[in-house]
């Protein structure tokens, strides 16, 4: 493969994806008090909600340090291959800071692009797929990169969550903030735009909010694929997509896990969907 594709591990992309695409990914950190756990890699997505649930303390999260990514460049790179580096947006983490410093210690010798997604979790992990795919057909690396930039534009990304405290708390609350104050019944509906969390709805239950998910992904007839994705138990998600299959036979439909990271901050029993447009 001439161009190898880096990304991180809040892309959330199941390891068969990853695996069978030859994506690096470079896993960010949850803490458990003074307890580092590398994300998906130390603790997987059921283990994190359990203990989150079980747990009185709110986890938190760091980005990959600069020797992660230099490692994973020169790695991914041993074989003179280009790198096309794809991350979660800037304005959640630091994570893309960290890896442009990585970039500039592996230069000139490694080659290496990097890309803000402006979009986090699956919507990150939809736009690196299709990088992905485009570098195992052989393309150059500018058609990779031009690849990636034309799939930002037709991701969607859309999740309800039980409460907006975990993101208040973790600082990622962004534009969602507008929705503190409201009723304690709400169960928002929240969307990322221009790299942010942002508002979308408010729905007053759990049923409700489910079922405008269903009506928001039914919606979407010019899907090639699309994720359903959980924060925790994943029998909803399931439901949605055998829901789903009827209404939207030319999408590609997966049933997905919101992991260890973005969990920090969605919570247990938030529910979401990605959808990437065809062109």
């Amino acid at each position: 493969m001439p161009v190898r594709i880096v990304t991180d591990s809040t892309c959330d992309l199941p390891p068969s994806l990853v695996e069978a695409h030859g994506i690096t990914v470079v896993p960010l950190t949850v803490f458990f008090g003074e307890e580092a756990l590398l994300d998906s890699v130390d603790i997987s997505a059921p283990e994190f909600y359990e203990r989150m649930t079980a747990s009185g303390a709110l986890p938190r999260t760091s980005q990959p340090s600069v020797e992660l990514f230099r490692r994973a460049y020169l790695e991914a790179a041993e074989n003179g291959e280009e790198i096309v580096s794809i991350h979660l947006s800037s304005k959640l983490s630091g994570t893309l800071n960290a890896a442009s410093v990585a970039r500039e210690e592996v230069a000139p010798e490694v080659h290496v692009d990097l890309i803000d997604s402006y979009n986090v979790s699956l919507g990150l992990g939809l736009i690196v797929l299709e990088a992905a795919r485009a570098a195992q057909a052989g393309a150059t690396l500018a058609q990779v990169v031009a690849t990636a930039r034309r799939v930002m534009d037709r991701v969607s990304v859309y999740v309800c969550v039980d409460t907006l405290e975990y993101l208040k708390k973790g600082g990622r609350i962004g534009r969602a903030s507008s929705f503190l104050g409201s009723v304690l019944s709400i169960k928002p509906i929240l969307h990322v735009e221009d790299g942010e969390v942002a508002p979308f709805e408010r729905i007053r239950t759990r049923a409700k909010a489910t079922e405008r998910l269903f009506q928001i992904a039914a919606s979407q007839a010019r899907a090639k694929e699309m994720f359903v994705a959980a924060g925790g138990d994943d029998a909803t998600a399931r439901e949605l997509i055998d829901r789903l299959r009827p209404i939207l036979p030319h999408t590609d439909l997966f049933v997905g896990q919101l992991g260890p990271v973005v969990g920090v901050y969605t919570g247990p029993g938030a529910l979401g969907i990605a959808a990437l447009e065809r062109e």
